[in-house]
């Protein structure tokens, strides 16, 4: 159906919020064309100004919030309705934890999914253990650390409490660094001008050590000395590193990186298993949600006692040696060169060398070259995009009798299970909230192969 769309941008107009869209924005009606009005919640009637129209949907900003939704709390950051860091703040808990169970839903239906879709499990508090933000500078010329501001890419400070999302020990180093920049006149970076050093400040909560690795537009860290000292007065275990990222680009880092202060790599574990993170490897952002998804993993593999293990996105090999003891060969397959080199050495700590092999290449290539075997649990941990179609059609060739998907994007989810259920039933789908606060959920879903050979091992949930 098409729609004589009369609104045009800037235009002002009351409208009623009818529900909660996919990013967890109000969903209007406006001359019968849907309309996307952020920060908003269902039952509210608001005034909102039009900026943009498309020949699908609208999008508004609100002017004025006429009758708020009882369910409208107040936000715990005075920074809430201008950053883009977060977008779910004026929303209670669990009415976040509805709409994202809702979201996943949505995705499997319109992919002809009808499995079950368990409540979202949800986040312990404090568990994020990453913050990456971008310095800026005011008028002034003084520098700031903040995200930026919601639909733009202009950061905004930070507020003087610190980032609700970061633990007191994370907003205390970020305050630390600006500190610095500000006492010794280190300018923040420009994009548009490609001058000034510093970019973003990364920091990494590996159990009781945080690893800060700051991004320059230099060859060296200047004044190094004084983020130390500014650093350790705060009384926390840390390393410090500097990345050199002088291309003018918004990636937001390079591909050197300098030691300053400590290790490069921290040494620490995540689940049980001993590894060395650098700065620029993966790793889960949320501990507790990342154990409460690993161990769901691990009590499928203790419970199948699989002959084989794929851990077919595998990294570092975290997957890999979480599961080693529940199995006789682990195969982590991974793209990246650096990350297969590490893999090698997250087995050797771990004690698992002779039993997990770390593989260089293409998933879809190296799986039909394995000789998998029926008794096998392949584990899919695969970036936001989901799988390529190729590792799986090579995965329903290999026929292992389980699947474990883990994903942090629920329509990429739900198109590669459509395929997925060609040859397997879907046992699990169950989300966690890996980002609170935000519209981004993370899925776990358990598949096993249609046949009745499994029917002596099967998986209950």
């Amino acid at each position: 159906m098409r729609y004589n769309i009369s609104m045009k941008v800037g235009d002002i107009v009351q409208t009623e919020i009818l529900s909660q869209g996919m990013e967890g924005e109000g969903v209007a009606r406006i001359d019968g064309q849907v309309c996307f009005v952020p920060l908003t919640l269902a039952g509210e009637v608001v005034r909102v100004q039009i900026t943009q129209v498309k020949k699908d949907f609208l999008r508004a900003k609100v002017i004025k919030l006429l009758t708020p939704s009882k369910d409208r709390i107040t936000p715990d950051c005075p920074a809430f309705f201008r950053c883009g860091g977060c977008g779910l703040r004026h929303m209670p808990y669990d009415a976040e934890l509805k709409l994202k169970r809702e979201k996943v839903e949505t995705c499997m239906k319109k992919a002809g999914i009808g499995a079950l879709v368990e409540p979202v499990f949800p986040s312990p508090p404090n568990a994020r253990n990453k913050a990456q933000v971008p310095f800026a500078a005011d008028e002034k010329g003084k520098v700031f650390a903040g995200y930026f501001k919601r639909d733009s890419h202009k950061a905004i400070p930070l507020p003087e409490s610190g980032c609700p999302q970061h633990d007191e020990r994370t907003n205390s180093i970020i305050r630390a660094a600006v500190n610095v920049c500000n006492t010794y006149n280190i300018p923040a970076y420009n994009e548009q001008t490609g001058r000034g050093v510093m970019r973003h400040i990364l920091v990494r909560r590996i159990g009781a050590i945080y690893s800060v690795c700051l991004v320059i537009n230099a060859d060296n860290l200047p004044h190094a000395d004084k983020f130390i000292s500014s650093i350790a007065a705060l009384g926390i275990q840390f390393s410090l590193s500097a990345n050199i990222n002088k291309r003018n680009t918004n990636v937001i880092t390079g591909d050197t990186v300098l030691p300053v202060y400590g290790d490069i790599a921290v040494k620490g574990e995540i689940c049980g298993v001993k590894t060395e993170i650098s700065p620029l490897s993966f790793m889960q952002v949320n501990d507790g949600i990342c154990a409460a998804i690993y161990g769901e993993v691990k009590t499928l593999a203790e419970a199948l006692r699989p002959d084989t293990v794929l851990d077919g996105y595998g990294g570092v090999g975290i997957i890999s040696n979480l599961l080693a003891p529940y199995c006789k060969t682990a195969y982590c397959v991974e793209i990246v060169p650096s990350a297969v080199e590490n893999g090698k050495k997250t087995a050797l700590m771990n004690g698992n060398s002779q039993k997990i092999q770390n593989i260089l290449g293409n998933a879809a290539k190296i799986i039909p070259s394995l000789n998998l075997g029926e008794n096998c649990l392949a584990v899919l941990d695969p970036p936001r995009k989901g799988c390529d179609s190729a590792v799986l059609q090579a995965l329903l060739s290999a026929r292992p009798g389980h699947i474990a998907y883990i994903s942090c994007n629920p329509a990429t989810l739900a198109r590669d299970l459509r395929i997925l259920t060609q040859g397997y039933d879907i046992k699990l789908i169950r989300p966690y909230d890996m980002f609170p606060r935000t519209f981004h959920v993370e899925t776990l879903a358990v598949l096993e192969r249609k046949n009745e050979e499994n029917k002596d091992k099967r998986y209950s949930v």
